[in-house]
């Protein structure tokens, strides 16, 4: 067993690799494999074409400001913070501050790279950037046409506690929440806005 958390050897031997789908968000990769345990098999793996990217807006007052919108593929109401895909070879910085200001119309003045994240990684090879957004200035929204957004600003502590029983399940806004309460906690903020977050 290795014990000092470095990365072990790919079991997997891949013999050949179809593709048979493709649209403008992702596309599938159908690996004709030999498995860990020596039998054949087929791994299909979906290729997400844009980077994940999300930012957690906090404001002086330790308020966080979600969004709202039905999610299709879940077939329910999430909230979550300010979410979107960076264009292959975007900023995702750029990205950011473009999701920020359609979403929520918020422009951050200060902008920290807090997390990367793998998504549903048995699935999809889908990765994710998270930022954190202070120093925030408000001005009008423009969300996308397919987009019916609601917004909210709650209390930081409100927000961690629908994190931690389940009420917020977005895996990126629950990372970010829980990485900003860690930042907070850990002297990593400045200590008025972390006082203000843990009120």
């Amino acid at each position: 067993m290795n014990t000092d958390w470095e990365e072990d050897v790919d079991p997997w031997i891949v013999k050949g690799v179809a593709h048979p789908f493709e649209n403008d968000w992702f596309h599938v990769d159908a690996h004709n494999v030999i498995r860990p345990d020596g039998g054949e098999g087929t791994y299909s793996v979906i290729r997400i074409r844009r980077l994940a990217v999300g930012v957690l807006p906090v404001d002086a007052q330790g308020f966080v400001h979600l969004v709202g919108q039905w999610r299709f593929p879940l077939g329910r109401y999430s909230w979550e913070m300010p979410e979107g895909g960076a264009e292959p070879g975007e900023d995702p910085i750029a990205c950011a501050r473009r999701e920020l200001a359609e979403e929520t119309g918020l422009a951050a003045g200060n902008l920290e790279r807090i997390l990367e994240m793998d998504l549903s990684n048995s699935l999809t090879d889908e990765r994710a950037v998270i930022f954190l957004a202070t120093a925030l200035s408000q001005g009008a929204a423009s969300p996308e046409p397919t987009e019916v957004l609601q917004r909210r600003r709650a209390a930081f502590s409100d927000v961690l506690a629908r994190v931690v029983d389940g009420r917020i399940r977005d895996s990126m806004s629950v990372a970010a929440v829980l990485a900003a309460h860690h930042m907070a906690v850990t002297g990593r903020l400045p200590a008025a806005l972390a006082q203000a977050m843990l009120g």
